[in-house]
């Protein structure tokens, strides 16, 4: 996968919602309340053309998913997780999925690194053990939750990617921190991440340029699901693709789409996709 234009899938909250998840509920709660709608997103995704599916999983690391009630262990939800976009995909890379825990937070102290990888060591046990191909840890934005994050994932044998959420400065993308996304991708890779770069970032300008960055100065694949937009002011599928191939052309390996982007976004950039890998 690491070597050749791979389409990821699409977004998965947005995607519920649309579909009736309330607004305050989690993804993840669907996983056992309305699995046929969880597997629905991912069947669609693979029918758009996604090789990889990334699981119903994104807050298993977070405090807040062990307060809501009714959604048993972690373990069991991994397992589901893993089982319906293993059912719903058929011979695709399915990626357990992990977000950020909410326990870093800007401008505060940081945790103790420790104390941030124990929240991701069972959740991505648990998604290893339910037979996931790989780990994909999203939206990250402090480096130091990252690498914690980074390093559970690793234990578990699996290959593991590594996106950040960064804010875009000036026509170049940061941590909140100030700290440059080309610093956090390089301690990504060096950490042994088998892919490192961007996820609910604007496609456009910045993404091409970090993206012909990573190329010329990383020994690792760059992957990117950028979003179409918020709410009301969504890009095109066409406008979405149109504005990511400078990206495939500058060296974005891995593409797919994050909040906002549906199915019809992932055909439209298939599209883009195959027509950055033809031959000149």
């Amino acid at each position: 996968m690491p070597g050749r234009l791979t389409l990821l899938d699409g977004a998965m909250g947005t995607a519920l919602q649309a579909r009736g998840l309330p607004a305050d509920a989690l993804p993840e709660e669907w996983l056992e309340a309305r699995p046929e709608e969880v597997t629905a997103v991912h069947a669609a995704h693979a029918a758009a053309g996604a090789r990889v599916l990334l699981t119903c999983s994104f807050n298993a690391a977070a405090p807040r998913l062990a307060a809501r009630e009714g959604l048993g262990g972690v373990e069991g939800l991994c397992a589901r997780a893993v089982r319906l976009a293993r059912e719903a995909g058929p011979g695709l890379q399915v990626a357990g999925d992990l977000g950020p825990t909410g326990l870093a937070r800007p401008g505060d102290p940081a945790p103790p690194r420790a104390e941030l990888g124990e929240r991701y060591e069972l959740p991505a046990r648990s998604l290893a053990a339910a037979g996931a191909d790989l780990v994909w840890i999203e939206s990250q934005w402090d480096l130091g939750e990252a690498r914690a994050a980074l390093a559970a994932a690793r234990r578990t044998g699996l290959p593991a990617a590594l996106t950040f959420t960064f804010r875009e400065r000036a026509g170049r993308f940061e941590a909140p921190d100030g700290t440059p996304a080309e610093e956090c991708l390089a301690a990504a890779a060096a950490d042994g991440a088998f892919a490192v770069g961007v996820n609910c970032v604007a496609p456009g300008a910045a993404l091409a340029g970090l993206a012909a960055w990573s190329a010329a100065s990383l020994r690792v694949p760059f992957a990117a699901k950028p979003s179409p937009g918020p709410p009301g002011a969504v890009l095109s599928p066409r406008a979405f693709a149109a504005a990511v191939a400078p990206a495939l052309g500058a060296g974005l390996r891995l593409a797919g789409g994050c909040c906002g982007a549906t199915a019809a976004h992932l055909a439209a950039l298939r599209v883009a996709l195959a027509a950055a890998d033809a031959p000149p």
